[in-house]
């Protein structure tokens, strides 16, 4: 892969990886909300999710080049369907005291991973613009997906993170901050369809 490709590879990863997404935004409210011992399994299961979706993708795109293109197109309307519920959900969330009972677990964030359209079409470009013409195994398609996971799931903790430091900001100004971020959702979710 010429050097010249390496940069253009490496910006693109960075601003897919830690611009919003619903993923990083459900991070970053879940240890707001929660902190970082209860939000953990969510945590996991974002990233184990985004880790099943770049194998999927990998080995989709591999091998089943044209059924998959149609597959994607589906995707984009349950994904867009997802981003919608999410984000009123995240704008009708506020801080609660007593949060035993609804405990994120690591299902709630893999699934999420699942039906993270934005995490398809990124995954997709990665492989279809950088990789594939670059290199040729399965193997190494594999293990430049690991590496894709890496940047994603650091993504997704550099957010949770962030929504620990803001615990006490959040419960102070919740509305005003579940609005903007379920702006940022409507927009993934108006970008997935109109793309």
């Amino acid at each position: 892969m010429p050097f010249s490709i390496l940069g253009t590879l490496s910006c693109y990863m960075f601003v897919s990886s830690f611009t919003p997404g619903p993923g990083n935004i459900l991070a970053m409210n879940t240890t707001s909300r929660f902190g970082w011992n209860k939000g953990k399994p969510l945590i996991l299961g974002i990233c184990c999710g985004y880790f099943c979706v770049q194998m999927l993708c990998t080995f989709a795109i591999y091998s089943l080049n044209m059924i998959f293109v149609s597959g994607l197109s589906i995707l984009k309307y349950i994904g867009f369907l997802y981003m919608v519920w999410l984000a009123v959900h995240v704008a009708r969330s506020s801080p609660e005291k007593n949060t035993q009972n609804k405990t994120p677990t690591f299902r709630t964030g893999f699934i999420l991973q699942l039906v993270n359209v934005k995490i398809y079409f990124y995954i997709t470009t990665l492989l279809s613009v950088y990789f594939i013409p670059y290199i040729e195994s399965l193997q190494g398609l594999l293990l430049a997906g690991i590496g894709v996971v890496a940047v994603g799931s650091s993504a997704s903790l550099v957010w949770a993170f962030m929504g620990i430091q803001l615990q006490s900001t959040y419960e102070k100004h919740y509305r005003i901050i579940n609005y903007i971020l379920a702006v940022f959702l409507l927009y993934c979710a108006w970008n997935i369809i109109r793309g």
